[in-house]
C-alpha cells in the first residue's frame, strides 16, 4: 500500500525533469535531489525511448498532443531496476499566449494489475 495516492512529474520542453513531487519519490525510488535536471530517460524503459521521444518531440514541436488528458497504463523504470505499469495521465501545459510550455505526468498508485498501455480501472468514490 502507498502513502500516497498520486504522483506528479512535469518536464520541460528538452525532457529534463523540472519537477518531482513526494508521490514520485515513493512510486518510482528516486529522490527529487537525484531527478531534477535529468532527462526522462531515467524513467522511460529502453525499449520504450524511440516511440516516447517521437510522441513527446512531435508534440513540443506542433503544440498539439495526441496523448493530452488521455489515461493509459505507462511503464516506468524504476529505481531499483523494475519496470512497472502505473496508470498515468498526460497534460500538455501552455503558456498564457498559447504556446507549449511543458508537459505533466499524473501518476495514480498501482494496485498490482495494471497492463502496460492497458485501459485504467477507474475507482468509484463512495457517496459522502
Amino acid at each position: 500500500m502507498y502513502k500516497h495516492q498520486s504522483a506528479l512529474i512535469r518536464a520541460d520542453l528538452d525532457g529534463t525533469i523540472a519537477d518531482w513531487d513526494a508521490g514520485a519519490e515513493e512510486f518510482f525510488g528516486y529522490s527529487r535531489e537525484e531527478v531534477l535536471g535529468r532527462s526522462l530517460d531515467l524513467i522511460v524503459p529502453e525499449e520504450y525511448r524511440e516511440r516516447h521521444w517521437a510522441g513527446f518531440n512531435r508534440a513540443v514541436q506542433t503544440g498539439v498532443c495526441r496523448l493530452d488528458r488521455a489515461t493509459t497504463n505507462v511503464p516506468i523504470q524504476c529505481k531499483n531496476g523494475n519496470i512497472h505499469p502505473f496508470p498515468a495521465r498526460f497534460v500538455f501545459l501552455q503558456n498564457a499566449k498559447g504556446g507549449v510550455a511543458g508537459v505533466m505526468g499524473v501518476y495514480a498508485a498501482r494496485t498490482g494489475n495494471e497492463v502496460a498501455f492497458g485501459p485504467i480501472e477507474e475507482t468509484q468514490e463512495p457517496n459522502a
